[in-house]
């Protein structure tokens, strides 16, 4: 079943718990609603060939999870790990889903496999108008490192270039 074919709408009040979600690799059957949330999620949204390429074989860097709820994938992440450095690429959850935690237990989980992985540091880009992606990470330990002037392609908007410096230190719970 697609994300755009939910049979519940659930309240805005409501809140996922982690035993209602399961985290799994991306798989290509995933790619439907990966597409949906990309879309509603992103003025430059990659490509499904973006994505397929990500989860390549040849690319053991390359790391795709989904959070799946019901049997439907709602959020999903993309991360490179290279040297030690975990680059967060990708990371979004579909509309029907968001102020329900559910951002919250897809990054935990993707930090905990970043971890297992010996992730040293970790880092990523957000824009700077959003503030509840901002919110979110600063949550886990992100620190602002620096800002990176007309990021964004679609209208110049900078980008937080935020960081988490030691993983291992990192407490997640």
């Amino acid at each position: 079943m697609a994300i755009d074919q939910l049979p519940i709408k659930l309240e805005p009040s409501a809140q996922l718990t982690k035993p209602n979600l399961t985290f799994r690799p991306m798989t290509l059957s995933d790619l439907p609603s990966v597409m949906v949330i990309e879309r509603q999620s992103f003025s430059t949204p990659w490509s499904e060939n973006t994505f397929r390429r990500s989860m390549s074989r040849k690319r053991t860097y390359s790391h795709c999870l989904v959070a799946v709820c019901e049997e439907i994938v709602i959020a999903y992440a993309h991360f490179v790990l290279i040297s030690g450095d975990v680059h967060i690429t990708n990371f979004a959850v579909a509309k029907t889903h968001r102020r329900l935690r559910v951002g919250q237990h897809l990054l935990k989980e993707l930090l905990l496999q970043a971890k297992e992985m010996k992730g040293e540091l970790c880092f990523l880009e957000v824009r700077v108008s959003n503030i509840a992606a901002y919110n979110l990470y600063r949550k886990f330990g992100f620190q602002i490192h620096s800002i990176r002037k007309k990021y964004y392609t679609d209208n110049g908007e900078d980008a937080y270039l935020l960081w988490i410096p030691d993983l291992s230190a990192l407490k997640l719970s």
